[in-house]
């Protein structure tokens, strides 16, 4: 008999315990990557959020990135003291306002950060072979997008859409 996690069904708690460790220290990794520029891993989620998606509410990146309302006005009165993001009235609703990557903060987050977070993730992943990687991502993926009550928005997985993207592995993309 063997002692493989696959051999048996973990408690609850135990898996729990290990899901947390796992966050944890990717949460380490994560912070050690970015403490050279001068930033926390929410600084990072902030800026790679309105990267990937455009500008963004304060309470929109808040709510999408479980970041509670008052960190994120820190966060991202930090971000833009460093001269990374800005805020301009949103179009849509003028009471509102959107931030929005400076070229200052696009420019570090896709050619100085973006070659940091490549080392921290192999660093992190470093224990599974490339096949196992591509499929903890695309696990890890589906546990993010996907529930059992309502059906896989397949639309919104980068393999899937209809716009050039950054893949789970970061490479660009062009999809139909």
């Amino acid at each position: 008999m063997s002692d493989s996690p696959s051999d048996h069904r973990p408690r609850p708690e135990a898996l729990t315990l290990l899901v947390t460790q796992a966050h944890d220290l990717y949460v380490e990794i994560l912070e050690s990557a970015v403490e050279p520029f001068g930033l926390r891993s929410k600084d990072f989620i902030v800026l790679t959020a309105i990267d990937s998606a455009g500008p963004q509410s304060q309470q929109d990146l808040a709510r999408t990135h479980g970041i509670d309302r008052t960190t994120m006005v820190s966060v991202v009165d930090g971000l833009e003291r460093l001269g990374l993001v800005q805020r301009a009235r949103n179009p849509d609703d003028r009471r509102k306002y959107a931030i929005g990557l400076t070229p200052e903060g696009q420019t570090l987050l896709r050619h100085k950060i973006s070659p940091a977070i490549h080392e921290a993730l192999d660093t992190y992943l470093s224990p599974f072979t490339p096949t196992e990687r591509t499929q903890f991502t695309t696990l890890l993926w589906r546990l993010v997008h996907t529930r059992p009550d309502q059906p896989p928005p397949i639309d919104r997985h980068p393999a899937h859409e209809n716009t050039t993207r950054r893949a789970p592995d970061d490479t660009v993309r062009q999809t139909s």
